[in-house]
Parts: C-alpha cells; structure tokens; sequence
C-alpha cells in the first residue's frame, strides 16, 4: 500500500511541475516548451551537439554542414570568426548594399508594374540582394539564379519527409548546385575583402580529418562530406531563408493590412509609426547603418515582425535523447507578456525597456545567431526600405488565400511557408 501511495504522489508532484513550467511531456520523451523562462534555460544550456541532431534533415536535404548541423566546437569557433568579420561593415559597405537593394527592386528583370505573384518576387530579390551585397556575386546573375528560390523552397518542404521524397530532392540539388556554381564563376573577388565562402572552404579542410572522425554521437548524426562542407549553401540558406520572410510579412503588414483595412470600412487606426513610416525611410536611406537605424522607426517595424512573424517559429535542441521544442511563435505572441494586443502588429512596443528577454527570434546563449545584433537588422531595415521607397502596393487579388483575412483584416497572417504562395497583388512604381 505504501508503495502504491508513494507512485501516486511522485506522479501528482510531477503533474504539477510539467504543469507550472508549461513544459508538455509525451511517452516519446519529447517536451514543447511555451514558457520563456524555461526556453532561455535550455538555449542556455543546450550545446553545439543538441543543435546538431535535429537539424541532420536540413543536412541530408540540401548537403550543407554548417554550425547548424555540424557538432565540431573548433570548426564552429572558426566558422564564427569569419562571419563576424565578413559581417561588420562600416558606412560605405552598407551604402554599397542599400545601392544594390534599391537597383535591384527597381530592376526590369524583377519588377513589372501590374499584378504579380507576391511570394516569388520578393524571394527573388531577396536572394539576389543577399548575393551581391554581402557575398559578391555578380550584378548579371539573374538569369543563372532566376529558379533558384522556387528550388530552395521545393527541397525545404520534401526535407520534412526525407525519406520518402529522396529521389526528387536530390534531382532538385543537382539542379540548385549547378545554377549556384555557375553564379559563383560570376562573382567578384576583391583583394580588399575577404571572401567568405573561400574562407569557409579553408576553415573545412583545415578541420576536416577530426570532423571526418566524429564518433556517431547519436543514431540520429551522420558524419559530413567535403562537398558539404564547402558548399556556398552554408551560408546561403541561413541568411537567405530568414531575409525574404521578415520582407514578406513587413509587406503584408504595412501594405496589404492597410488595403483589407480601407476594403473592409474599418476605421482601426493606423500607429504614428507607420503613418510617418516615409520620413522613417528617407532618412534612413540616407545613411544606411545599424548607428543610423537605431533611432529609426525602422527598427522598431523590424523587431515587430520578427515578434509576430519569427523566420524560425521553433526551435529543437535534443539532450540526452529528450527532444526539446521551443515555441518561439507562441512565446512572442503570449498575451501574458505582450499584453492583450498581443496579436497585433504594433511597433511602437519595442519602445518599452522591459521587451528583450521574452523577445528571442535569433535564439539566445552560446547558439545565439552570430548576426543577431547588428547585420541581421540592418539588412532587414535595408530591403524593407527599398522596397516601400520603390513600389506601392494598391490592391491585392481577393482570392482564397486572402479571403478569410478579407472577412477579418485584424487577424495576424499564418506564418508558415505556403501560406501566402498564392497571394496576388497590384504593384506601382514610385517616382522620386
């Protein structure tokens, strides 16, 4: 009996200590973390290795073996080093990067004036900006890389059932390889600055042997290639990937908002942010900088989307074979910490103080995103100005994509992959 009674209360006390950390346990030892303080802790916490093996997918599904999926220390420590130095620009490279922003938006060969498809048009410019502004790629390589963000996203949704679409996914590799090492013969090395795929490649034979040497830390980890190791895909993805989608929901929420907003009769006002968002962009263009930006309102619309929309809604760390998922969506939509708006894309509360701990789109600790603080938002600011001070929105087709937000235009946007892949809009140019 006493041994009864003795189970029973070890597992009401465990109830309760899953229950007060939010933290929902499966028999597959696997938790969702929706708690910002336990987050925290296990990001904090967590190591290269924890980061490692749930992203073994991206892995195999685009041959890449970055920090993200490979658990080498010195190879992370080296790769960092370099990011860091190819990321810290001074006053003309930024100048350099928002010059090629606005000619690339401005562009015939992307922009037309009419209705467009809105997903594919902004992954374009975005890849293509990424590419000559912070890697150097050629000014003419549209035409190589113009089906390189459709192939991107195709092997990004088939990576989710690996095994199943393998065949397809490699057939689509193939294709992206070939299109990026065509680019790459394109690109312009200057003496005076570092390459930063050339340097990764050094960083990857230098550390090669003991990579290659690995033990199978876990069923789940497979030792990289050298091809994977090299590949531009390495750095490509990370900044490509969270880039287009901050620039899609920034569009959407400026823009498409307001058109659903006027079609609807609502009279919902628009925050003193956005109604002096024009004035925000000339002065940032005109010195473009992450000093400039932070006393912009830029900024501000820049965390904002990156609250309601995090480019990683979640984040998986596995520690002693116990899966751990962090709901980023869900912690930066918590109504206990941003309030009963929380839904709302409202800029002006990332004038508060007391936002930054609960606010962790870039992950936190030793995993944190090595351009978090500085390039990250700048980049982002950069390609939002661009675009707003070069187009204008001034309808969007009322189809089945946007119907129900049609019906309801307060409603936050879905915040995955396809959810806007449909979405058409009318685009005008702007003269200055």
């Amino acid at each position: 009996m006493f041994e009864i009674i003795s189970s029973l209360v070890i597992l009401l006390l465990l109830t309760i200590f899953y229950k007060k950390c939010n933290l929902h346990y499966s028999s597959s030892q696997a938790f969702l973390i929706t708690n910002i303080d336990d987050a925290r802790r296990i990001l904090i916490e967590s190591d290269i290795l924890s980061r490692a093996i749930p992203n073994q997918g991206l892995k195999k599904a685009f041959q890449i073996s970055n920090p993200f999926t490979n658990p080498n220390e010195n190879y992370r420590k080296e790769f960092l080093k370099v990011i860091h130095k190819t990321i810290d620009f001074d006053n003309n490279k930024w100048q350099r990067f928002a010059n090629i922003a606005l000619e690339t938006v401005k562009n015939e060969k992307f922009f037309k004036t009419g209705f467009i498809e809105l997903v594919p048009w902004v992954q374009k410019i975005t890849l293509n900006i990424v590419l000559r502004g912070y890697l150097g790629f050629d000014a003419n390589i549209y035409e190589v890389i113009d089906d390189v963000p459709k192939l991107i996203n195709d092997i990004w949704l088939k990576s989710k059932q690996y095994d199943k679409n393998q065949e397809s996914i490699q057939q689509s590799m193939r294709l992206l390889k070939n299109k990026l090492y065509n680019a790459s013969l394109m690109s312009q090395n200057k003496d005076e600055d570092i390459n930063v795929i050339q340097e990764i490649s050094k960083i990857a034979h230098k550390h090669l042997n003991d990579i290659k040497e690995l033990p199978q830390l876990t069923s789940g980890f497979i030792n990289p290639t050298e091809d994977e190791l090299e590949t531009p895909l390495n750095i490509i993805i990370p900044t490509y990937e969270t880039m287009w989608r901050v620039l899609l929901y920034a569009i959407l929420e400026i823009k498409v908002r307001e058109i659903l907003l006027i079609k609807n009769n609502s009279k919902m006002k628009k925050n003193n942010h956005l109604n002096n968002l024009n004035n925000s962009i000339d002065n940032f263009l005109k010195n473009p900088s992450y000093s400039t930006l932070k006393t912009n309102s830029l900024n501000l619309i820049v965390k904002e989307t990156l609250r309601l929309y995090p480019a990683t809604r979640r984040i998986y760390r596995t520690c002693n074979e116990i899966k751990y998922t962090i709901d980023v969506e869900g912690i930066h939509r918590d109504f206990k910490t941003w309030g009963d708006d929380s839904l709302r894309f409202k800029p002006e509360r990332f004038e508060k103080p007391d936002t930054s701990y609960s606010y962790i789109p870039f992950s936190v600790g030793k995993m944190k995103c090595a351009a978090a603080d500085k390039f990250a938002p700048t980049v982002a600011a950069i390609l939002i100005a661009s675009v707003l001070s070069s187009v204008d929105i001034v309808d969007v087709v009322d189809n089945e994509v946007i119907q129900k937000y049609r019906k309801n235009p307060d409603l936050p946007f879905e915040n995955h992959r396809l959810a806007f892949d449909k979405i058409i809009v009318n685009l005008t140019t702007l003269s200055k």
